[in-house]
């Protein structure tokens, strides 16, 4: 999904992840690898060692390579606090309670075509006795589509609830943005 996407954009460093978390339990690697910064950061400050840092440009890249590398170590934080605050509660709220719903919407719908078939076999029937069994049929499938209908509400009523717990989730999420962009502003001037 799209918020999984904008955590971690490389897709091999994705599928390792959630090999990790379904397979082998060990959990996301998300705050443990490195990011564009801290690399863009260890080759700046490889490449000013090896200019020298005794001249301008091999002293400024080590400064800016360091300055990257704490950007870096930054980021895997923020990443790692939005996977937690953010996206796992998201994530699990999506699979358990949506699919559950969407589940019993179904059931709903095939309740719903069971009573319309059964309605229309009453108004089919030839005879008396045909006429009361597919009557027996309309108020055992009326019963059943009833049921369904109860308890479709019930989850739905109870998603609406819980759209408060993901509304912190969100909430959650820009504090560590907005956490992340300052620190990272402060670190860059």
């Amino acid at each position: 999904n799209a918020s999984r996407n904008f955590i971690q954009p490389n897709v091999g460093a994705r599928l390792e992840d959630m090999f990790n978390e379904k397979v082998t339990g060990k959990g996301s690697a998300i705050d443990k690898r490195a990011s564009y910064a801290d690399l863009l950061g260890s080759t700046m400050k490889s490449g000013g060692q090896e200019i020298g840092e005794t001249t301008q440009v091999g002293q400024t890249l080590v400064e800016v390579g360091g300055t990257f590398e704490r950007i870096g170590m930054l980021e895997r934080e923020y990443l790692s606090d939005v996977y937690t605050k953010f996206f796992k509660p998201f994530s699990n709220h999506l699979q358990v309670e949506w699919g559950n719903v969407t589940t019993e919407k179904r059931r709903l719908e095939l309740a719903r075509l069971d009573l319309d078939a059964a309605k229309a076999k009453v108004r089919t029937a030839r005879t008396p006795e045909v006429m009361q069994q597919n009557e027996q049929k309309v108020r055992e499938s009326q019963a059943a589509f009833d049921r369904q209908f109860e308890q479709t509400k019930i989850l739905l009523t109870d998603a609406d609830r819980k759209s408060g717990e993901f509304c912190h989730y969100l909430e959650e999420f820009i504090r560590s943005q907005m956490n992340y962009h300052e620190q990272a502003h402060k670190m860059l001037e």
